[in-house]
């Protein structure tokens, strides 16, 4: 059987698409062109109004090549189908079966199973988390993998949907994440992106193995040489935990989503801190670790934001300057308490307050950039440049993959892979522009 998946969503989504064609490589079945495919596959994401929609439009493109032929079955996972279940099936009748969330390693049982049929196969909740034994067929050959370490959230914010679609919170073994890691970097991996949507509740539901700290010194031993991680809740920072940070060898990246920096607010989403508490963590951070790049993501028009609201998340962007920051608008989440919730914001508001935001951001960070000309900055090469007057393309350890720009340089006795020394010569934005030195 021949079998075209596409991905959608978050390097989570990701991991779980790596390790479905995994199981189907294992069971005989070739990756394909869509034109080729005897099976289609979209895994979906559902998080927010924009991501639905792409799934379904995705959804309904693949459809129509199914309607053209060779294709004869369509196959839908991921939290689309693990949130709506068969109401899929039913307003989708192009589609022949859905996978949820927590049944990805039944993906070659569902797609054997095809004939004539319709399945629905989705947990309640959701309970699978794959082991470092799972095959798994990685999407590009890019130096850099992304490893799970958890799966589900236990934190309740308001505005998030996350725990219907997968689950409460569970941790992997420490050593099952270290033979994954140990197994990429055999591969020729250069980087590990660690990934979950809660990373540093790691461990709270596996007694003995210690924290996300723990987690970190642990994979510190492994031959991987960049260590990057993603999604630190501020709630869970302490100062044992920064204490081990600055011990463990990871890079000195910090993503740490604040979402907003008004106490009202904050407490109406159940993030579980305050502005006075979120300053405190971003100073023992830049302590913990001079000179770390420090990210976060900020979400605007959530119900009851007003001006003085806004002024003051303004305010904490202005005090705080981040070096890179992700900002939303408010997406009403069917279920979610917050959806209950009075004063909403007008989309046309939250949208400008988007803008403001972005704007204010790019101003603080555009200095800092300029600052890096005539810097010379270790890069991992990533491979051949998106942009043709530039022969490759890589990242400084402050720009993690496919959220925070590039370095673009030429050479001729370069690979994906290799770690280069450039000197900073242009900088356009969050872009960089480099020359690569002789070692």
């Amino acid at each position: 059987m021949k079998v075209h998946l596409v991905s959608l969503g978050c390097p989570k989504n990701q991991v779980d698409s790596e390790l479905m064609l995994g199981f189907l490589a294992r069971a005989g079945a070739e990756p394909a062109p869509v034109e080729e495919a005897d099976c289609l596959v979209v895994n979906t994401c559902a998080f927010i109004d924009r991501a639905r929609e792409e799934s379904v439009e995705t959804i309904l493109e693949l459809a129509r090549w199914k309607a053209r032929g060779p294709a004869r079955h369509l196959v839908v996972t991921g939290c689309l189908p693990q949130r709506y279940g068969g109401e899929l099936l039913a307003e989708l009748p192009e589609v022949d079966a859905i996978l949820g969330t927590g049944e990805l390693d039944r993906i070659v049982e569902v797609v054997q199973r095809l004939d004539g049929r319709r399945e629905w196969v989705a947990g309640a909740p959701p309970g699978y988390l794959y082991p470092a034994t799972a095959p798994r067929r990685r999407l590009a050959r890019v130096p850099y993998a992304y490893v799970k370490i958890a799966e589900g959230c236990d934190m309740g914010c308001t505005f998030c949907a996350i725990p219907a679609m997968r689950g409460r919170h569970r941790s992997r073994p420490v050593a099952d994440i270290v033979a994954e890691v140990e197994a990429l970097a055999a591969e020729g991996v250069k980087e590990v992106v660690l990934v979950s949507q809660d990373t540093l509740a790691y461990g709270r539901d596996r007694r003995g193995e210690g924290d996300f700290g723990d987690l970190l010194l642990a994979l510190s031993e492994t031959p991987i040489p960049w260590i990057r991680h993603l999604y630190l809740h501020p709630a869970h920072v302490h100062d044992r935990l920064l204490a081990k940070l600055a011990r463990a060898r990871a890079l000195p990246y910090i993503d740490l989503p604040i979402q907003h920096a008004d106490d009202g607010i904050l407490r109406a989403m159940r993030r579980g801190v305050t502005r006075r508490r979120m300053a405190e963590v971003i100073a023992g951070f830049r302590e913990a670790l001079p000179g770390a790049t420090l990210r976060t993501t900020v979400l605007v028009g959530f119900p009851g934001e007003d001006e003085a609201a806004f002024e003051t998340l303004l305010e904490f962007i202005e005090e705080q300057r981040f070096d890179r920051l992700g900002v939303f608008t408010y997406s009403r989440e069917e279920g979610t308490p917050a959806a209950a919730m009075g004063g909403e914001v007008p989309e046309e508001v939250a949208a400008e307050r988007s803008r403001l935001v972005q704007e204010t951001q790019d101003r603080l960070a555009w200095e800092r950039q300029r600052a890096l000309l005539g810097e010379v900055v270790e890069v991992l090469v990533d491979g051949p440049s998106q942009d043709p007057a530039f022969a490759w393309e890589g990242r400084t350890p402050g720009q993690a993959p496919e959220i925070d720009g590039v370095v673009y340089f030429r050479g001729s006795r370069l690979a994906p892979g290799r770690f280069v020394p450039v000197r900073i010569v242009e900088v356009e934005g969050y872009e960089l522009v480099g020359e690569p030195l002789a070692r």
